[in-house]
C-alpha cells in the first residue's frame, strides 16, 4: 500500500508541475507598437506575451528587427536578446496597463534616410519551445532622415523688377540667403530667408517688391520656382529679412540650388 501511494503521490505532483508549467508557457505575441523617445533620444518596439489564457507574462526571447523606410531602404538590421528586466507595465489611453516587452535601439544605431516613416518588422523566438512569425507596424513620421543641402548663385547678387512698359521700377541688393529644413512632415519642406537692401526705386505703398526664384535639385531638374514678395513699403536704403518663402514635398539627403532672378510682368 506504501508504494502505491508513492506512486499515486508522484503522478499527482507530475500533473501539478505539468499544469502549472502549461500554464505559464508563452503561446501569443500581441500589442506590438514602434515609437521614438525624445528624453532619452532612442527607439522603443513594445509587444506582449501571453500564455494560452490571455495573462501576459515575460520569457527570455531573441528579437530580430529589420526597420525599412518608405522608399525601400533597410535603415537598421539586429538581433536582441531580452530578459525579464525588459518587461514592464505600460499605459496608453487605448489599450489600458498591459504587461509588455521595451526593445530599445539607440537612435545612433538607425542609419540616416530618405524618409522619415516606414515600417518596423520583427520576429519573436527563444529557440525551444515559441517561435512567432514576422510581425511589423509603422514608424511614423520618427526615423531619421538626411540632411538637405542648399546652394546659392552669385551672392551679392543686384536684381531689376521691371513694369508693363519694361522700365525698371526697383532694385533690390540680395546679400545673404538662409534656410532651416522640417522632416517632421510626411516629407520635407525648407523655408528660405533672403536678406538684403533696396538700392533703387520709389515707395508708394501700393506696388510690390518682387524678386523671381527658380530652384534645381541635384540633378539639375527645375524643383520649383515663383516669386518671394518683399514687401510694399520698402524704401530706398531700407534692410529687409524675408522669411515667406517655404517650400514643400523636397526629398531628404538632396543638394538643391537656388537661382534668384529679375522680375518682370
Amino acid at each position: 500500500m506504501k508504494k502505491i501511494s508513492l506512486i499515486i503521490s508522484s503522478m499527482l505532483i507530475l500533473l501539478l508541475a505539468g499544469c502549472s508549467s502549461s500554464g505559464n508557457r508563452v503561446e501569443t505575441l500581441k500589442g506590438w507598437s514602434f515609437q521614438y523617445n525624445e528624453g532619452t533620444k532612442d527607439y522603443s518596439l513594445f509587444f506582449g506575451l501571453c500564455d494560452k489564457n490571455d495573462n501576459y507574462l515575460s520569457a527570455d526571447a531573441d528579437v530580430a528587427v529589420r526597420i525599412e523606410n518608405e522608399n525601400g531602404d533597410i535603415v537598421y538590421e539586429g538581433t536582441t536578446s531580452i530578459t525579464e528586466d525588459d518587461f514592464s507595465n505600460y499605459t496608453s489611453q487605448v489599450a489600458g496597463e498591459r504587461y509588455l516587452a521595451n526593445v530599445r535601439i539607440a537612435e545612433s544605431e538607425i542609419q540616416e534616410g530618405t524618409s522619415s516613416s516606414g515600417t518596423v518588422y520583427f520576429t519573436v523566438s527563444d529557440g525551444k519551445s515559441f517561435a512567432f512569425d514576422e510581425c511589423n507596424c509603422s514608424a511614423l513620421y520618427c526615423l531619421p532622415v538626411k540632411d538637405i543641402q542648399l546652394s546659392v548663385e552669385s551672392l551679392p547678387i543686384e536684381l531689376q523688377q521691371r513694369g508693363y512698359d519694361g522700365s525698371i521700377e526697383s532694385k533690390i541688393l540680395v546679400t545673404d540667403v538662409q534656410f532651416s529644413v522640417d522632416n517632421s512632415l510626411s516629407s520635407s519642406c525648407m523655408t528660405i530667408v533672403v536678406s538684403g537692401e533696396k538700392t533703387y526705386g520709389k515707395d508708394d505703398g501700393f506696388y510690390y517688391d518682387i524678386v523671381s526664384y527658380k530652384l534645381y535639385d541635384s540633378e539639375g531638374y527645375l524643383s520649383d520656382s515663383g516669386q518671394i514678395y518683399l514687401g510694399t513699403s520698402l524704401s530706398v536704403g531700407d534692410k529687409f529679412k524675408d522669411d515667406s518663402l517655404t517650400i514643400y514635398d523636397l526629398m531628404p539627403g538632396e543638394t538643391y540650388t537656388l537661382q534668384l532672378l529679375d522680375y518682370g510682368w
